[in-house]
């Protein structure tokens, strides 16, 4: 069965679907993977590759029982990266007693590409959302961008990401607003549903009654309201809740992405901030960027994916 992936940016509705999908009667969807992008392909011996995806820290979350499988002979590179894969979603899938899989895991976004060299025909729901509703929701979180000055750089990177893969991939590609999603669920979820080749029940909207133990443990602090059910409260907080001058920041910074999705932007272009501001910006962003890793991979998660994230870290600044 074709798997599906939904993606964007951190805080943008991404578990809300995922926790709506996850309710119908066709597929499972685990916590975020990671490790899709974690490790290198193509391998030189598949098996071992099974295995370390088996024993990767995120796929651990997902508490699958017995050993890694085995990986057939004979198989060639495409289909050995989608048997080893692949399976540990199958795998998940067949614990809740589903046939069909997806992942949430909004990293991806920034790598549409991969997903779709390895799975050709697989379909990716790109969610986005107002980029200062993201920001503000970010500040609670151990983890992305500190300021408005980091958040609307950060974000419009993602937004650009989705646009360029929905370019490339139309057929494959679908791009939903989270707030059509909070506003109107039961108009906007059945089209999903549908690029997805799901079924779709109104019952899958009912998060109150959702299951909460999909959320890993040490993250439901995260979620605060996401089981209160779908509601439009968290949109346009950035309206009541942001700093006048972290609006300009971010509109100043984001303008052509907000406008390119519809969202309210200032009647005229806004000055970025000076050389002088930005290099204070981007020391506060770093410092707590330093700080928040250590909370969170350090002392929220003891460690298990210390050596994983910290990988990740260095290869994001030596892309930059």
């Amino acid at each position: 069965m074709t798997p599906f992936f939904i993606v964007g940016n951190d805080r943008s509705g991404t578990t809300m679907l995922r926790m709506i999908l996850d309710r119908g009667p066709e597929a499972a969807i685990p916590p975020e993977s990671m490790f899709l992008t974690d490790i290198e392909l193509p391998a030189a011996d598949w098996q071992a590759l099974m295995d370390e995806v088996w024993e990767h820290p995120k796929v651990r979350l997902w508490e699958l029982p017995g050993p890694a499988p085995r990986v057939p002979a004979g198989l060639d590179g495409g289909d050995a990266a989608r048997f080893v894969l692949g399976a540990p979603f199958e795998a998940y899938a067949r614990k809740y007693g589903k046939p069909r899989w997806g992942d949430k895991t909004p990293h991806y976004v920034h790598h549409v590409e991969r997903l779709l060299g390895i799975w050709p025909h697989a379909r990716v729901v790109i969610l986005v959302r107002d980029g200062r509703d993201v920001a503000l929701s970010l500040k609670r979180m151990p983890f992305g961008p500190n300021n408005a000055w980091a958040a609307a750089q950060w974000w419009a990177r993602g937004i650009r990401a989705g646009a360029a893969a929905q370019e490339r991939h139309p057929d494959n590609v679908l791009t939903v607003r989270y707030e059509d999603l909070a506003r109107d669920p039961a108009r906007h979820v059945p089209p999903v549903c549908e690029f997805l080749g799901l079924t779709y029940r109104p019952e899958m909207l009912d998060l109150a009654h959702a299951d909460r133990s999909r959320i890993v443990p040490d993250q439901t602090s995260w979620f605060p309201t996401l089981f209160d059910g779908i509601n439009t409260k968290s949109v346009g907080r950035w309206e009541r809740e942001m700093p006048v001058r972290d609006q300009a920041v971010f509109a100043a910074l984001a303008h052509d992405e907000l406008a390119r999705l519809g969202y309210p932007v200032p009647d005229r272009p806004l000055a970025p901030p000076t050389g002088r501001r930005a290099a204070l910006y981007h020391r506060h962003n770093e410092f707590m960027r330093n700080v928040n890793f250590v909370r969170l991979r350090v002392f929220q998660e003891r460690g298990r994916e210390l050596r994983l994230a910290l990988r990740r870290r260095l290869s994001q600044y030596g892309a930059r």
